[in-house]
């Protein structure tokens, strides 16, 4: 499977937070084959392989943002709730696939320009005043729909030019992809070290999944990987991260300064391509949840560059995936031979 297919295969999947299952039953197929895979009480994936007495993990998220239904009006419209940072500017006329009874095909509705006084149209749009159209009445609406089912961007999926892929939910399941691709290069050559992999649920509100999964784990060090802001023409490019020329490798108070300086060796070491992210005290990924597991983790973070993160239209360059992956791969051999 290419790195294509495979984040397509991933992201494709259901999945918001505090509803994984669907996703985590893709995740645990996919790692099966390479580690004894587990599902914990708040439903983290998890797997392990090696035996060695170095215990590493490595974190991705598997929820995705979305929304849910909040109540049905009296004309049949969904009135919605974000799950995650949902982001209202790009809902509207949005495709979505609200999870009912069977997924069922719905628009965000959008009043006309025409329509709008000058104080709506500087107001903006919140949340609340949004509502999903099903093309139902609202005796039809309701035996098919209940308040508190899911609903999640429309699955669509494409290439641009190059090795860049549009779709929604590579936040983070392109992570998850890096994860696997390292598992398939590391499972059968540890010896020294236990690769213990967590597929963790709920870091888009709050990162319990990553917490309570880290605690279990009982590991002596960490590296999550997660997404960070692709450069776009909008944005300051000394807080964004370029597409394409590999993971940023994170600097923060709270990420251990050795590991991230073992990180930045071993890329160096074997030619992979990096970039910094320097933050200035949390990073807002579940790294932050990782280093304060049992009496504290090492930790690392590493991100793949994303634009136009929370919409419909996220952007990846599969050479970040596959770069991330390898740099996971050296670290984790050089962790194995004891030369880091």
């Amino acid at each position: 499977m290419t790195t294509k297919e495979l984040c397509f295969l991933l992201a494709g999947a259901d999945g918001t937070s505090g509803d994984e299952t669907a996703a985590a039953a893709v995740v645990q197929k996919l790692l099966s084959p390479y580690m004894q895979t587990e599902t914990d009480p708040l439903g983290n994936v998890r797997g392990q392989c090696g035996s060695g007495e170095t215990r590493i993990l490595l974190d991705a998220h598997i929820d995705r943002i979305g929304l849910v239904v909040r109540s049905i009006d009296d004309k049949g419209f969904l009135r919605v709730e974000a799950v995650g940072g949902a982001d209202p500017r790009v809902l509207v006329g949005a495709e979505v696939t609200v999870m009912g009874k069977k997924p069922l095909p719905g628009v965000i509705c959008s009043t006309p320009p025409h329509l709008l006084t000058k104080e709506q149209k500087e107001a903006g749009v919140e949340i609340k005043r949004l509502a999903v159209d099903l093309g139902l009445e609202k005796d039809e609406a309701e035996a098919m729909v209940a308040v508190g089912d899911r609903i999640l961007f429309a699955k669509n999926q494409y290439e641009l030019l190059g090795s860049r892929i549009v779709g929604s939910g590579f936040d983070d399941r392109c992570g998850i992809a890096a994860l696997i691709k390292t598992v398939q290069a590391v499972h059968d050559k540890l010896q020294r070290c236990t690769l213990i992999v967590q597929c963790s649920v709920q870091e888009e509100v709050g990162g319990s999944g990553a917490k309570t999964g880290a605690y279990r784990s009982d590991a002596d060090l960490a590296v999550a990987v997660d997404v960070g802001f692709g450069c776009d023409p909008y944005c300051d490019k000394t807080e964004t991260i370029a597409l394409g020329k590999g993971p940023s490798i994170g600097i923060a108070p709270v990420l251990d300064r050795a590991l991230t300086q073992s990180l930045i060796a071993v890329a160096e070491q074997n030619g992979i391509p990096y970039q910094h992210d320097v933050m200035s005290a949390r990073t807002g990924t579940n790294a932050d949840q990782i280093q304060l597991a049992r009496g504290g983790v090492r930790t690392a973070l590493l991100s793949i560059p994303l634009r136009s993160m929370h919409t419909p239209v996220e952007v990846i360059d599969t050479k970040d995936v596959d770069l991330t992956a390898d740099l996971l791969t050296a670290f984790i051999l050089a962790k194995e031979a004891q030369t880091v």
